[in-house]
């Protein structure tokens, strides 16, 4: 075989390989000599650095080149050295980025001095991309084990911290956190990243934090949209996009992610100006970080009610005691000054008045004090759901549910409460129940919950009324009492475990699920496939409603209950 045809083999091996040849001239820029043609899987055809001595270091990625120039220099002037390996990235014809890998063979003449480089490149990028996937995922696990030890900082401390690791973790520049009103109609700034504070000249003191979903532009976009949204292109032109305020920091790319708490969005994350393109992992990285966010945020702030409400309780107690001796010490007293001087009869109805009213106060202090106690159990139930996650509702250990049997536990459990104020349950029920498959325990914590609220919200001698149904397919069951008018603008506020004030503050109150017990009956009501809420009674009073699947068939098999947020990424790479 001729040397020419061992050539054009050896030439057509390497070409149809992934691994480019190459041989650069000694001069600065490292001048390109030659390159097989297989460069063009970066998209450069080989005359274009053949025809025009064009040099290599141009298409080296900018933060890489001082350090390959570096190396290049420190290799060469070792004159027992004939070969190196460097790891970089190149800009491919395309603008995109590749990592590769450079194995470098020195050619010297007889004095030691470079006379050029050869050598073989190899594209490295998934190797790479697999290498910062693994760093990624320890990075992540180690933010979100801080997180949740974080208990003893500020609610401002441990949001700051969550967002500047969120552009961290996703290679931005920038970022925000925000959080929605309840109606979802207005988001609450909360605060920038300190890179983009830096690079913007607005004056933070001055600058708005309060923005109305309805005229904001791409920000709006997690709301109205609920789903991730990606522009790896931001100067491209878009209707949603209303500019921006004179000195504010230039985005050339932006994300954004909303966090959901069963079906509302409690959390939207932003960041932007990241070197790479923006992609599905960011989103993933950002999701997972921002539920950890309200998961801590969730704990801290009812771990503050539960240790504010213990010690309600606890002064409650004292008062209590101090009610008893305060009656037997004004007998004592009345007994003392009437001994000699007044008839039996004047004494005992000194007593019977005494007694009336400190069995009215204390009565009214008991009631108080169930209230607490149970607000404090409420509490206690929340964390444990948040911890959880709901995890210890499985669908597979679902069995059939016999609600008459479900109904009266929850009666008993609330017993002493009815009779506390007199409230009596009446129930409407389909004479025979459909087929429900469901976890026993956490439904006997739903309607327990249900009838104790609607108790708390009945007068005293009221009434509270239960009505089952079934609607296409569900089971329907009402919980309406006889109390005050339930306030639409409550509606919002009544299944969240907390709620976002502005300023870093977030409080739970009465109205609140955390409280309630409402947020937990929430959470094991969508596990189970159904669905729950408040409405207002137009004959008076509050109905609650909760809604769960039923077996269209005896024997059908349920489906599992769909948990799963789906999300719909847009990008837009014009």
């Amino acid at each position: 075989m001729k040397w020419s045809d061992t050539r054009k083999e050896l030439e057509f091996i390497v070409n149809m390989s992934p691994v480019v040849v190459f041989k650069f001239g000694a001069d600065a820029g490292l001048p390109v000599k030659y390159v097989s043609n297989n460069i063009i899987q970066f998209g450069y055809p080989p005359e274009e650095f053949s025809d025009y001595n064009y040099d290599f270091e141009n298409i080296v990625y900018r933060d890489d080149l001082e350090k390959l120039r570096v190396q290049f220099e420190e290799y060469s002037a070792k004159t027992d050295t004939y070969g190196f390996t460097l790891n970089y990235r190149l800009y491919t014809k395309f603008g995109s980025i590749r990592w590769v890998e450079q194995r470098t063979f020195i050619i010297r003449d007889d004095d030691g001095n470079v006379l050029h480089y050869q050598g073989l490149l190899f594209d490295i990028t998934d190797r790479k991309k697999a290498e910062e996937e693994t760093a990624l995922n320890l990075a992540r696990q180690e933010v979100l084990l801080k997180l949740k030890r974080m208990g003893g900082y500020s609610f401002q401390e441990i949001i700051d911290y969550a967002r500047e690791e969120a552009v961290r973790l996703t290679k931005s520049k920038i970022g925000y956190i925000a959080f929605p009103t309840p109606d979802e109609a207005t988001l609450i700034m909360h605060s920038w990243s300190k890179s983009s504070v830096r690079e913007c000249s607005i004056d933070e003191q001055n600058r708005p934090h309060v923005y109305p979903v309805h005229r904001t532009g791409l920000w709006g976009e997690a709301i109205r949209k609920r789903k991730p949204m990606i522009l790896n292109n931001y100067q491209s032109p878009s209707s949603l996009k209303k500019g921006f305020p004179k000195g504010h920091v230039t985005l050339s790319s932006y994300m954004h992610v909303p966090i959901f708490d069963g079906g509302r969005i409690v959390i939207v994350i932003g960041v932007g100006n990241k070197e790479d393109e923006y992609d599905s992992n960011d989103i993933f990285n950002l999701m997972i970080l921002m539920q950890g966010l309200w998961e801590v945020i969730q704990k801290k702030r009812l771990e503050e009610s539960l240790k504010e409400r213990s010690g309600e309780l606890a002064a409650h107690y004292e008062k209590l005691r101090s009610m008893s001796m305060v009656s037997q010490e004004f007998l004592k007293d009345v007994q003392n000054e009437t001994e000699n001087q007044s008839p039996d009869r004047y004494l005992r109805t000194m007593e019977d008045e005494v007694f009336l009213m400190a069995y009215e106060r204390q009565q009214a202090a008991i009631e108080e004090g169930l209230l607490l106690a149970n607000r404090i159990k409420h509490l206690v139930d929340s964390m444990v759901y948040i911890s959880m996650a709901g995890d210890n509702i499985r669908y597979e250990k679902f069995t059939q549910i016999d609600f008459g049997s479900l109904i009266e536990q929850a009666f008993l459990n609330t017993i002493l409460l009815l009779r506390n104020k007199d409230v009596t349950l009446d129930r409407c029920m389909p004479e025979e129940f459909p087929s429900v498959l469901g976890d026993y325990e956490s439904l006997e914590v739903v309607f327990t919950t249900l009838i104790e609220n609607a108790c708390l919200n009945s007068f005293t001698g009221g009434k509270i009324r239960l009505k089952g149904e079934v609607k296409d397919g569900f089971l329907e069951i009402r919980f309406f009492d006889s109390g005050p008018d339930l306030d639409e603008e409550s509606l919002p506020y009544l299944f969240q475990s907390i709620m976002f004030v502005g300023s870093g503050h977030f409080h739970a109150n009465r109205l609140e699920g955390a409280e309630s017990g409402l947020y937990v009956a929430k959470i094991i009501t969508h596990k189970h496939g159904g669905d729950i809420w408040g409405e207002k009674n137009p004959d008076g009073g509050s109905v609650f409603v909760v809604k769960l699947p039923i077996l269209n068939k005896p024997g059908a098999k349920q489906e599992a209950p769909e948990n799963d947020q789906k999300t719909e990424v847009k990008s837009d790479d014009n």
